[in-house]
């Protein structure tokens, strides 16, 4: 789940560039202490539940991955949510520069973008909910 953060914090740190340096400032700050919280309390979590001390199937058949999955879906959640509202900004950031003729298209692409969250984030959401919860007897 730590490369998944980096990748995150990389994803999202990318969308910053261009920006001013105080959204840059905000943004950054919220996109590396949300990520940073949630490599700690992972880290935490894993070593109270003797991750790394048991093996991964003993560490699934007693339960800890419930543990785990209770910290990692809100921060599921909140990294889309984190992701979507800057992707959004930028492209508001973009239709607000362009002339009449092609502002348009910005505002058109923000819409699919969104539409297209609208089926993807449920789908993930189901994939990482079935890496932490048992869902068959």
């Amino acid at each position: 789940m730590e490369i998944f953060t980096i990748l995150f914090v990389c994803l999202t740190l990318l969308l910053l560039i261009g920006t001013t340096k105080k959204f840059k400032l905000y943004a950054g700050g919220v996109v590396v202490g949300a990520a940073a919280l949630f490599v700690i309390g992972e880290i935490i979590i894993k070593v109270q539940t003797g991750f790394y001390t048991l093996g991964k199937q003993e560490w699934y058949n007693q339960g800890y991955a419930e543990t785990m999955g209770k910290w990692v879906m809100p921060f599921f959640l909140l990294g889309v949510a984190i992701f979507l509202i800057l992707v959004n900004i930028r492209m508001i950031q973009q239709f607000l520069r362009r002339k009449e003729g092609i502002r348009w298209v910005w505002m058109a692409l923000v819409v699919v973008i969104d539409a297209f969250a609208v089926f993807l984030v449920p789908v993930l959401l189901f994939i990482v909910a079935f890496m932490f919860f048992p869902f068959a007897p």
